[in-house]
């Protein structure tokens, strides 16, 4: 059955009188969460004195306890529409529609991720983001043979792997549909003759409240910089002007809730031989399950 746009005569939306209380008191409560957690996982870094072997456990135990108590501080709500994740071992590929994919993803899943560099960096999510013990990637195609050896070498030990393909350049319309796959980072499948899975999401709001493709998606994205240190000009295009993060956060913490939709395929696809067929044939696989939000 094929997906349709929400229908844009719907009534229109409205601000909630509590709404900035809401998003307050959440962001407070956030805040603290995050600061303790953080402290916890430093707390428990001299175990690497007596029991290295018991660090990375525990560290991603804490980083878990944070990532689904921030989902649910949010107030994000996870529906799966269709299908299971798949049993791990696992490659597993995904559309990328907003930060929020990343609190979404590592709740349904047990997985290293692929995960932009700077985020590392942040102030308190860094060292937790750390604890899951991701590959962070800089967006240049220097580094894309690095990573697919460290992802191999994952796959190699017996981990899960996670990633969203989607290329940066694109002319839809964010929301409408499924930007194309990349097939670089697809190599490290097709090298160890991975079957990938994949997976579809979509986002929903409350009716009356701005749609997801406003309140739910964020850009352009400051930790994506050029050569020159700028946000490239493909960002701004799709995006406008640079914005405040700060400001979009506390404009989703304003929301009720809001609804993550993840449609699961039925069947991994052969990884074969070719990267670029295996790109377009997740791509098609995952456009044929989401549903647009714009």
């Amino acid at each position: 059955m094929p997906n349709h746009a929400p229908d844009k005569t719907a009534a229109p939306r409205r601000l909630h009188p509590l709404a900035p209380l809401r998003a307050t008191v959440r962001f407070v409560t956030l805040l603290v969460w995050t600061a303790l957690c953080r402290l916890v996982a430093l707390l428990v870094t001299p175990l690497a004195w007596f029991a290295r072997d018991r660090l990375a456990p525990a560290r991603k135990r804490i980083s878990r306890a944070w990532m689904q108590g921030v989902r649910r501080l949010m107030g994000n709500r996870i529906t799966v529409a269709h299908g299971a994740p798949p049993k791990h071992p696992f490659f597993l590929v995904l559309n990328h529609m907003s930060w929020i994919d990343f609190f979404v993803v590592y709740d349904l899943v047990d997985a290293v991720g692929i995960v932009e560099a700077p985020v590392a960096e942040l102030p308190l999510v860094g060292g937790l983001m750390r604890g899951f013990n991701p590959i962070f990637v800089r967006r240049v195609k220097e580094d894309t043979a690095r990573v697919n050896d460290l992802i191999v070498e994952a796959i190699h030990a017996g981990r899960s792997i996670v990633l969203a393909p989607e290329t940066p350049e694109t002319t839809i319309p964010r929301g409408t549909g499924v930007r194309m796959f990349r097939g670089g980072l697809l190599r490290s499948a097709i090298r160890t003759a991975k079957p990938v899975d994949y997976m579809a999401v979509t986002y929903r709001t409350p009716e009356g409240y701005a749609p997801a493709v406003e309140a739910l998606t964020f850009g352009p994205n400051p930790l994506l910089l050029g050569p020159d240190g700028k946000i490239p000009q493909r960002e701004i295009e799709m995006w406008g002007p640079p914005r405040s993060f700060l400001w979009h956060f506390l404009g989703v913490l304003a929301l009720p809730w809001h609804e993550v939709i993840v449609t699961f395929g039925d069947e991994p696809v052969p990884a074969g031989d070719d990267r670029i067929a295996l790109a377009n044939r997740l791509h098609d696989e995952v456009e044929a399950r989401f549903t647009p939000i714009a």
